[in-house]
């Protein structure tokens, strides 16, 4: 049987402000999000080094993360992580799914089409900066 929890378990003890993250994504509810162990056929289609993936109904960690969460280690680092993939399920609600792998893609194929390797075309994809300033914002807790 795969692990699984629940996002907002994932957060209760990572420092993350609840309030403030329900401010910040008003399309997403943690309580609702399941937060499971990625099968093996699901993590050969990612690339290496990724060790999370969001899709429109749950997060998808790598076992080692699943290891990580189990262990309490890290908990800043599973805060900045799950927020980072909820923010990726705001953006599916936010523009549709078609929409987002639409830009998704663009801007990664854009970005290889530049000459970038993988990382920098995936560091540069719009919907991933903005994954990234909303995790930081919601990290920073409430000004």
């Amino acid at each position: 049987m795969k692990r699984s929890f629940t996002a907002a378990d994932g957060l209760a003890a990572t420092g993350v402000d609840r309030d403030w993250l329900a401010r910040v994504l008003t399309r997403v509810e943690p309580s609702e999000v399941p937060v499971r162990e990625a099968p093996r056929w699901f993590r050969a289609l990612w690339a290496r080094g990724i060790v999370a993936v969001a899709m429109p109904w749950a997060v998808y960690l790598t076992p080692a993360m699943m290891d990580r969460y189990e262990a309490a280690a890290e908990p800043r680092r599973l805060g900045r992580l799950l927020v980072h993939e909820l923010a990726h399920i705001e953006q599916f609600r936010r523009l549709g799914a078609f929409r987002h792998v639409g830009l998704y893609v663009f801007d990664y194929l854009r970005g290889r089409l530049q000459r970038k390797g993988h990382w920098a075309a995936y560091s540069s994809v719009r919907l991933e900066i903005e994954a990234r300033g909303v995790a930081a914002l919601v990290m920073e807790g409430p000004r």
